[in-house]
């Protein structure tokens, strides 16, 4: 039982407190009175719409809460959202278009649809009826309407011009096209219908079921006027020209305190079904959602700014993913082509090092294949020169018995002295060659001797001119006298070499560039030599010969080569010998238009040089 003492002696407080604070509370000082209700509605051209339907809805409202009071305000049909802004207040009763633009932009919150007697269906009660005279036969479908003169209620209504805007857009048709004829009536009824009776205009629109009351109130004479392209809808007994579309929203706005929110819609859904209306819950406002897609209301409203700040806002996103993907493509390519550069430059670097090797190994196949061939041409050569020693030596025993037997006859006869001693001679020349050749073999020529160069140029001039073969004009030119230090069989074998190469080129008619009277020209030039060398004497040989391809005289400079397709190449070679051996230079220029110039430069004999090498 101690243990329970201090629970009691806590409870009898805490219940002291509550009597005593009770005791002195004061009704009203701390608890506000609840807050009016303002209802905002937008005003209707449709006839007792203020009397038939606000009036009776604010009255179930005031019923449904009578701690406060329910008062209404009209907003404008011209700009409601601005009003709504304005006024604000707590419930809004607006067309299903006011309603979307302000769930769409503000937010709020669709409490009841208004179902007219005329439809089953609140999401599906009011439209657009386009009208024409009952005689007017020119006018049977929508498209008809282009290019005629129209009349229509407010142009943001849904139940008028934006249901036929959406209806003409979904047959692919231009609604700008139509709303260019289209003239805007503050009063659908009586107004439009009058312009259509009276021949103001061809057509009109009317809301859906207008028609119908102006015709059960009288105003209008039963088919009067006749609805184009009209449609049938389950559920629905007005004549219509498009699809339909909720009517009439009751709607709580972000800001309206719960418990209205609850009383008003206990309020509507409980209201007894009159002859007109009866509230009912709002379900489905896709079709109205839809229709402002796709003719660019409210938020879409931007699809028909084509400025770039717009574009930006609408596409920036997609274009900078465009521009990403084509900048990686393009930087993709750049990549692509200069590795493909990259490795084309190295392929061909490496085509050009392996046709440089095989021009190398050509070049050195080519280059063995003119040592061997001259290899062979020299051991021939010293083999010939051997096989002709002994005959040689037996032909002129055998002309020197031959004069010692005919000495009488000799003496005698003059032609035959010149042909016996002819003989000898050209016997002995010969055999001189032989020698020559067989020291080139033992590489004993002896080229020490001083040399009379210009009287050697003239005796193998004149030795070649007896038995020239071609037909060229041969011409020596004036010597000036030239001593070298050299062997004077090689150096007349030089001349007559280039002779007879100059000859046989100027005698060549395969060419088209052919002087008419083909030309060897023989000289023998001085040149100083200022470097303090030996001063030169240049025997030159030139020709008037076809001119000569790259090719041709790229063969002739490597000397070894022939140009002529049976000839071996020993000319110049020999040639390039023995200006070698000489210590001389061999030089070959082209001449404009045709002809070769071959100069073989030797170095002239000096006593003072002379000495100055042997005291070296």
């Amino acid at each position: 039982m101690p243990t329970r003492t201090p629970k009691r002696a806590l409870a009898a407080v805490f219940a002291a407190v509550t009597l005593v604070t009770s005791v002195f509370a004061v009704p009203g000082v701390c608890a506000e009175p609840p807050a009016d209700v303002v209802v905002g509605f937008v005003d209707r051209p449709e006839p007792g719409y203020y009397s038939r339907t606000v009036m009776p809805t604010l009255a179930a409202m005031a019923r449904a809460m009578p701690d406060r009071t329910v008062t209404g305000v009209r907003l404008s049909p011209d700009d409601p959202i601005a009003d709504l802004m304005r006024l604000r207040p707590d419930i809004l009763v607006a067309p299903a278009s006011v309603y979307m633009e302000l769930e769409l932009n503000y937010g709020g919150h669709a409490i009841a649809t208004r179902k007219t007697r005329w439809a089953d269906n609140p999401s599906a009660s009011v439209g657009a009826a386009v009208v024409v005279r009952a005689d007017n036969n020119k006018i049977r479908t929508l498209a008809d309407l282009r290019g005629r003169r129209m009349a229509s209620g407010g142009a943001d209504a849904v139940d008028g011009w934006l249901a036929l805007a959406y209806e003409l857009k979904e047959r692919r048709l231009r609604p700008e096209a139509y709303r260019a004829h289209t003239a805007f009536l503050n009063f659908p009824m009586p107004d439009v219908i009058s312009a259509v009776l009276s021949g103001k205009v061809e057509a009109g629109v009317l809301s859906t079921c207008m028609l119908e009351r102006a015709e059960l109130a009288g105003l209008l004479k039963p088919g009067a006027l006749r609805v184009v392209d009209e449609k049938t809808t389950q559920g629905f007994s007005c004549r219509h020209s498009t699809a339909l579309y909720p009517d009439i929203v009751v709607a709580a706005l972000p800001r309206t305190a719960p418990d209205v929110v609850k009383a008003t819609t206990l309020a509507l859904l409980s209201m007894p079904e009159n002859a007109d209306f009866a509230w009912q819950v709002a379900t489905n406002f896709v079709s109205v959602n839809r229709l402002y897609k796709e003719l660019h209301l409210g938020p879409w409203k931007h699809l028909d700014d084509w400025s770039w700040r717009n574009l930006w806002k609408s596409y920036g996103t997609y274009a900078l993913i465009i521009l990403g993907v084509l900048a990686w493509l393009v930087l993709d390519e750049i990549r692509l082509k200069q590795t493909v550069r990259r490795r084309t430059a190295a392929l061909t670097q490496a085509l050009a090092e392996r046709e440089k090797l095989e021009a190398q190994e050509a070049a050195a196949r080519a280059r063995l294949a003119r040592i061997e061939r001259t290899g062979a041409i020299n051991q021939l050569c010293a083999m010939i020169a051997h096989e002709l020693k002994q005959p040689m030596s037996s032909v002129i025993n055998y002309m020197t018995v031959l004069k010692i037997r005919l000495a009488d006859r000799i003496s005698e006869d003059d032609i035959v002295s010149r042909a016996v001693s002819g003989a000898e001679e050209e016997t002995r020349r010969m055999a001189a060659i032989v020698d020559r050749v067989r020291g080139y073999a033992r590489r004993d020529i002896n080229r020490s001797n001083v040399v009379d160069l210009d009287a050697v140029v003239a005796k193998a001039f004149a030795r070649y001119s007896r038995h020239a073969a071609g037909t060229s004009r041969l011409t020596l030119s004036k010597l000036p006298a030239a001593r070298i230090r050299g062997n004077d069989l090689e150096i007349e074998l030089l001349v007559i070499n280039l002779m007879k190469n100059a000859d046989q080129a100027a005698c060549d008619d395969t060419g088209e560039d052919v002087q008419s009277r083909p030309e060897v020209t023989v000289s023998l030039r001085l040149e100083p030599d200022d470097a303090g060398g030996p001063d030169m004497a240049e025997i030159v040989v030139e020709d008037n010969g076809p001119a000569i391809s790259d090719e041709a005289f790229g063969r002739m400079k490597r000397v070894s080569d022939s140009v002529k397709e049976d000839g071996l190449g020993l000319g110049l070679a020999i040639v390039r010998n023995i200006v070698d051996e000489h210590g001389g230079r061999l030089t070959i220029v082209r001449l404009s238009p045709y002809g070769l110039r071959v100069t073989a430069a030797l170095p002239m004999y000096s006593p003072a040089l002379t000495q100055q090498d042997e005291q070296s």
